[in-house]
């Protein structure tokens, strides 16, 4: 699961209609328990749209917890809630810009007890200036949301493809991104076995990468996993995914080195997420100049019954 895995290939894969998939560990509930949880997420949905249509840098950053990290192309990581009020803000100062419309389209929403992870697209349209040409964004997003005390729900990890103004789904803000404070562990704190399970799961992934077998690197994802890349539909489930890894290795690239670094990672009953970052070198042809490569993953990871660990939801980004 690296930028190179992640962001390769395009394929022509249909999108799956929205659906609510309850996750492996969470408790079984009742229909009308899962019906109040979609909809106070869908009452996060509605202030993401109001708020990046009004383009208020308090609203914007509401949305997110108080440890948020929002990763976006081209920029440092927002580290915590007060980085992504003042990236906010930055964006806010931009005289002129007029966000015209805003339209989420969440693909699927799954949901453990306390946590949930949604992907989707977003397009949306603005104008730099008064009377200016209005131009046209489409992105895709990647979420990870947990629920507060209140019963309200909030973004703890997000990423999203390349966006100008439509702030609600990931901001790509010129100039240097002040950090945060430092993530706390949080809940994974004691699950050291989790912990080393997942680190496994990422040394396959280098040893499958710089092999480029792609049976391997298809192994590593779940059955209903879904990969989101910068410029492609999703690859929705692991037979899509395989197809994408095969065309890519079909290529006469050969990748040299590849040194991920875990970041962040949070971890619950039968969930994880992750931020990581990633360094690596390929070469495009026998005897070709070595090429360096850097980017950023965001994954979420589901617990099997045997203990260890895949990929269920992952989004890379070239730096």
């Amino acid at each position: 699961m690296t930028v190179l895995s992640v962001a390769v290939g395009v394929g022509a894969l249909t999108a799956l209609a929205v659906q609510l998939v309850q996750g492996p560990a969470a408790s079984a509930g009742s229909d009308g328990d899962r019906a109040t949880e979609l909809a106070a997420i869908e009452q996060l949905h509605q202030q993401d749209i109001a708020a990046t249509l009004s383009r208020d840098p308090v609203a914007l950053t509401d949305l997110w917890t108080d440890d948020a990290i929002r990763l976006g192309p081209g920029q440092p990581a927002e580290v915590g809630k007060q980085a992504i009020r003042e990236s906010n803000q930055r964006l806010a100062a931009r005289p002129g810009v007029k966000v015209l419309t805003y339209v989420p389209e969440i693909k699927d929403v799954t949901i453990w007890d306390g946590w949930a992870v949604e992907w989707g697209y977003f397009a949306g349209s603005y104008v730099e200036s008064p009377g200016g040409e209005a131009k046209q964004i489409r992105g895709a997003r990647l979420w990870v949301l947990r629920k507060l005390p209140d019963g309200s729900w909030k973004v703890f990890r997000g990423m999203g493809t390349p966006v100008a103004v439509v702030a609600g789904a990931a901001t790509a803000v010129a100039g240097t991104v002040v950090h945060g404070p430092a993530t706390s562990a949080g809940s994974d704190r004691g699950r050291d076995a989790d912990r080393a399970a997942i680190e496994r799961l990422k040394q396959q992934d280098v040893v499958a990468t710089i092999a480029r077998d792609a049976v391997a690197m298809a192994n590593m994802w779940t059955e209903d996993a879904v990969r989101l890349g910068p410029d492609a539909p999703a690859e929705i489930g692991n037979q899509a995914i395989r197809e994408t890894n095969e065309r890519s290795t079909a290529r006469p690239i050969k990748v040299l080195t590849l040194v991920p670094q875990t970041r962040d990672l949070t971890i619950w009953d039968g969930g994880a997420v992750e931020w990581r970052t990633l360094t690596a070198s390929f070469v495009a042809s026998a005897g070709g100049e070595p090429k360096q490569v850097r980017g950023t993953v965001l994954g979420v990871y589901k617990k099997l019954p045997d203990g260890s660990w895949k990929v269920f939801r992952a989004m890379g980004l070239p730096e």
